[in-house]
């Protein structure tokens, strides 16, 4: 798993008032929110990039704790065996590995200065299923007749 591609493929900004940090994101770096409706839970997506720029998409939810931080998640082809190297390099996981129904799997932890970092395998879906092959977002894509695929996405 050393060879495949771990980009930062989500973040999570949690918010006391989530309304001034949506403002305040929006009008500082014209990020987009749209409210997820999830059930019981304060929770809108965030666009940060453009059609043609493509950025890091996250999230911005109600602060359930003073404790809680903004966390990274960095994507993984295999979110067991990236546990275990968590663990086996110094790090620890806080939340095991959860389900996210359609999306895939995620795990949250902390490196071994107590920052926090959170794991995210895709979903094996659509476009987005063949191991190994990722794109700039860090999600798999399946092989494509019109291009090179043996190589990580270059866009």
């Amino acid at each position: 798993m050393k060879h495949a591609t771990h980009e930062i493929s989500h973040f999570e900004i949690p918010a006391k008032d989530p309304e001034r940090l949506r403002n305040f994101y929006a009008n500082v770096f014209g990020w987009k929110f749209k409210n997820a409706a999830e059930q019981n839970m304060q929770y809108w997506n965030i666009t940060t990039g453009t059609r043609h720029l493509p950025g890091v998409n996250g999230g911005l939810y109600k602060k359930g704790s003073r404790r809680q931080t903004p966390v990274n998640y960095i994507s993984t082809p295999d979110i067991d065996e990236s546990i275990a190297e968590v663990e086996k390099n110094g790090g620890y996981i806080t939340v095991g590995k959860k389900e996210v129904v359609g999306h895939g799997f995620t795990a949250v932890g902390r490196d071994p200065e107590g920052n926090s970092i959170g794991l995210f395998e895709p979903a094996k879906r659509g476009m987005f299923k063949a191991d190994g092959v990722q794109s700039q977002s860090g999600a798999n894509r399946i092989p494509s007749k019109r291009r090179n695929n043996t190589r990580a996405d270059s866009k």
